[in-house]
């Protein structure tokens, strides 16, 4: 006879394609131990997820992967991806990422690059950094420019809309933040280091600058986005700090000024991290919000969880490898973490966390991704996950991710059921849980984030190519073969196929946005491309 966990009322072991809810470990310690007794006090409160109009003015698509919980590309994927415009961003100077690295020149938009969307007075704008050093408020309907705004250096974070709800006027009710490279030429140790800035929306006008200090890592820059929560900007910087800012409140600092740190925290992980990745520390992922608590991923290897008040670490899932992508949270609050081959005897990949248990006993599962050498690079994953979760709040479908893996490989999975096989993890941790992959597609491989809306899936690489894929959803009894469910009991099968597909002059880094019938996206040939269907 099957024995129940106790967790969840499932047999014990929870076999291949067995739905396992949140908080079921499946009885055993290998697939995450015993569950939970009762929520984790890190994960209680917080807001409740929000659902974007299209209509009206407003933000639409607030931050790279849309802002607090990172799971929105954007709304109404086209069918087509026909050639409606583009505009030419050009290319600028940098240093190169070491000292003795001779300095080249950046074309396009790279990574993370996604732009973030807002309408005004019945009109959609873009704000997206380009490697021409500059910061671009585009008309989404033509492609032309409303403003650029200048940095020192290429402009690599995907911009941050926030919105000041007492302004001094209405040149100040919307600010756009990003972040660039440290400054070209600076020095590392130049003190006018200042990579993450702040604009007004409406006239492109510096309001403020963030000062970087310089720490043990080789980096001063800046590639994440903000995270503005209960009227507070965190951010993290290449250097290894994390901030709690107050964005509507400055601060003179020689010419230019400066926000309000309200709290900072040193994110440069261990004596023994620090010894086996020497300088590379760098913090690039942007901060989510899951509950009350803010979780971002370091490269010195960590999962960090902080409390928002003072910053204090009040969670800590240490994986040794360089960690790039931003964390994002499913709606079950696990959190998809991707892992790049690199410091690690196992492979790169996904891993699912629980953080509503003690870091030793996180790990939901883990999806291992092939090696490759590409560039610089070895395997695993760089970018972050795309979850369908913004459009499937009612839980009428599968819960599925899907990721790009330097293997060359985008990845559509299931996010919470099981197969039967184990793996080993990215330190060769014995007998790990590994999810259904529904599909399997190669496609050039790259760096960047999938944009996930819909039935519809638009993600772009190192083939050139931008593709559109369609995923259709059959519904199925449980146990037929490859069936999944959905939270709301039902079953389905999932297939995946590409419908439409464009070329453009050279390689995609830049991750995708989505918006009424359109895609926009940023190439390394110089250009940023609006597809749809004419």
């Amino acid at each position: 006879m099957l024995r129940s966990c106790g967790g969840c009322g499932l047999p014990s072991g929870c076999d291949a394609g067995d739905f396992v809810p949140s908080g079921c470990g499946g009885g055993d310690r290998e697939s995450g131990g015993a569950a939970a007794a009762s929520p984790s006090p890190i994960l209680t409160g917080g807001p409740s997820p929000t659902t974007v109009a299209a209509d009206g003015d407003g933000i639409k698509v607030a931050s790279f992967l849309g802002g607090l919980r990172r799971d929105f590309s954007g709304l109404d994927a086209p069918k087509r991806l026909g050639l409606l415009w583009y505009t030419r961003i050009g290319s600028g100077w940098t240093s190169g990422k070491l000292p003795k690295d001779p300095p080249s020149e950046w074309a396009g938009i790279g990574w993370t690059g996604q732009p973030a969307v807002v309408r005004e007075g019945g009109k959609t704008y873009l704000l997206v950094g380009g490697y021409d050093h500059r910061l671009h408020k585009i008309d989404a309907e033509s492609g032309d420019a409303v403003w650029e705004a200048r940095f020192d250096d290429i402009v690599k974070s995907s911009p941050t809309i926030i919105e000041d709800p007492d302004p001094a006027g209405e040149d100040d009710r919307f600010l756009v933040l990003a972040g660039s490279r440290r400054g070209y030429p600076l020095d590392l140790d130049d003190p006018d280091v200042a990579p993450y800035r702040a604009f007004s929306l409406r006239t492109g006008k510096e309001l403020w600058r963030l000062p970087v200090p310089q720490t043990r890592c080789y980096s001063r820059d800046c590639d994440a986005s903000g995270l503005f929560y209960d009227g507070k900007l965190y951010i993290g910087v290449e250097s290894g700090w994390f901030y709690k800012l107050d964005p509507f409140r400055a601060e003179a600092w020689g010419k230019h000024r400066l926000p309000v740190i309200e709290a900072e925290r040193l994110l440069l992980g261990t004596t023994e991290d620090r010894r086996r990745h020497r300088r590379n520390l760098v913090l690039e992922a942007s901060p989510v919000l899951v509950g009350q608590t803010i979780f971002v991923s370091s490269g010195a290897g960590h999962v960090y969880g902080l409390r928002p008040s003072d910053l204090e670490v009040v969670w800590d899932y240490r994986t040794g490898s360089d960690l790039d992508g931003t964390p994002v949270p499913t709606a079950d609050q696990k959190l998809l973490v991707t892992v790049e081959k690199q410091y690690i005897e196992g492979h790169g990949g996904v891993l699912s966390l629980d953080p509503s248990r003690p870091p030793e006993d996180a790990v939901f599962w883990f999806l291992p991704t092939g090696d490759r050498e590409l560039s610089e690079w070895k395997g695993g994953v760089l970018g972050s996950v795309a979850v369908n979760d913004s459009s499937n709040r009612d839980g009428s479908q599968p819960a599925l991710g899907a990721v790009v893996a330097v293997d060359g490989y985008l990845y559509v999975f299931s996010q919470d059921t099981l197969a039967r096989e184990r793996v080993k993890g990215p330190n060769l941790e014995k007998r790990l849980r590994t999810p259904v992959v529904v599909a399997k597609l190669w496609m050039g491989g790259g760096i960047t984030t999938p944009a996930f809306v819909g039935d519809r899936i638009v993600v772009a690489g190192y083939d050139e190519i931008v593709h559109l894929y369609r995923l259709t959803y059959e519904e199925a009894a449980e146990g037929d073969a490859g069936a999944l469910p959905s939270a709301d009991g039902r079953w389905w099968t999932v297939s995946l196929r590409e419908t439409a597909s464009f070329t453009g002059g050279g390689a995609y880094e830049a991750s995708p946005v989505v918006w009424d019938g359109r895609v926009y996206i940023g190439s390394r040939d110089g250009n940023l491309y609006c597809l749809g269907e004419r």
